[in-house]
């Protein structure tokens, strides 16, 4: 193993000897396991603390403590230490691509960094440390858009997000992408320029994996139904999220789009509209699986069940016309594209919903 790392060594970031604030960032000595010097402070300002279990290779399970700062990469610490960490990024990500954070050219950049908390009891005096290693991050570029609807702003986009193996499909990413939003929110109170006093409008995704499609879309429809249950007594005032309680979901009519496109929705969640449709697409889907627990009509099932691949299939048809509009085999081969993204989208939802 020791062979193996000295072979990569020199493609890895020298993560540990980075000075930030005009010191660096490095514990003395080397007293984790005499191979990583640990970071003695995150970087960035802590926006999130929280514990959560970590498995070991040798399958133990142990507690640990992980913080979630934001920083800007306008600060040259910050950029310096960025610097010095994306490379891991070329490891994990086949596209990725290393950038300048301070550069401000179009818009600037902030790092939500997410660092796992090490306790340290070595001290003489028997008081305890702490110590930080990296467990994952992701870039935020953010930009203005001068005739976004319905109304301009800030524009946040996720351009790179990297949660190491260690830490993987333990929960990490959604709460980086939930402190993502959480930001968002509270741009214009927290972090916003008074002078300028623009907000941030809308939170999107470059060209996302499909891993991270399922972890967008987790993410989004949580809290779209944390937004239903508190706007409960007040949801009349949404044209997009009205009709929902409108109509059974054994009209047509509730399978129809929303009103009015979903701007009013995107607004609040600060979403894309594509994505207002997603969420309209998942919550029929469990609206018409609830519903068809206590039905006894088959005829009735299958025509609901109809309404909706049928709804599907038109969203489908309205966002990727180039794609079909490149079938060599006219229709039918377009019927068949159809019916397999439909299969492929059903399927996502479902294990969004845990129905699989």
């Amino acid at each position: 193993a020791d062979e193996v790392i000295k072979k990569i060594q020199s493609s890895l970031p020298p993560i540990a000897s980075v000075t930030i604030n005009g010191s660096s960032t490095a514990t003395e000595g080397a007293k984790s396991d005499g191979k990583f010097k640990y970071l003695s402070h995150p970087v960035g300002v802590v926006v999130k603390s929280y514990r959560r279990k970590i498995k070991n290779d040798n399958d133990t399970v142990e507690e640990g403590d992980f913080v979630i700062t934001l920083a800007k990469g306008s600060d040259p610490s910050v950029a310096s230490y960025h610097n010095a960490i994306q490379p891991l990024a070329r490891w994990f990500i086949e596209t990725a691509d290393d950038v300048d954070i301070s550069d401000e050219d179009g818009g600037f950049w902030t790092v939500l960094y997410l660092f796992r908390k090490h306790e340290d009891r070595s001290s003489d005096d028997g008081t305890s440390t702490f110590r930080y290693s990296l467990a994952g991050y992701i870039t935020l570029f953010h930009f203005y858009a001068p005739f976004r609807k319905p109304k301009s702003g800030i524009i946040v986009r996720v351009c790179q997000a990297l949660i190491l193996p260690t830490y993987q499909r333990a929960g990490h990413g959604s709460d980086l992408l939930l402190s993502v939003h959480e930001y968002a929110a509270r741009y214009l109170n927290d972090y916003a320029s008074s002078s300028t006093g623009i907000d941030i409008v809308e939170v999107n995704v470059e060209d996302p994996a499909p891993g991270f499609v399922a972890l967008r879309d987790s993410v989004d429809y949580r809290r779209f139904v944390s937004l239903l249950e508190s706007m409960r007594d007040t949801i009349a005032k949404l044209p997009d999220l009205k009709y929902l309680q409108k109509y059974p979901v054994t009209s047509k009519e509730y399978f129809q789009p929303a009103p009015d496109g979903g701007l009013s929705l995107a607004s609040l969640l600060k979403i894309t509209k594509r994505q207002t449709e997603v969420m309209h697409e998942i919550y029929k889907l469990a609206a018409v699986e609830k519903w068809k627990h206590g039905s006894k009509d088959n005829a009735q099932i299958q025509q609901v069940e109809t309404n909706y691949r049928l709804m599907i299939k038109k969203s489908l048809k309205s966002h990727r016309t180039e794609e079909l509009g490149a079938c060599e085999g006219g229709k039918e081969e377009q019927k068949a594209l159809l019916a397999k993204w439909f299969d492929q989208t059903h399927s996502h939802y479902r294990k969004l919903l845990g129905l699989v």
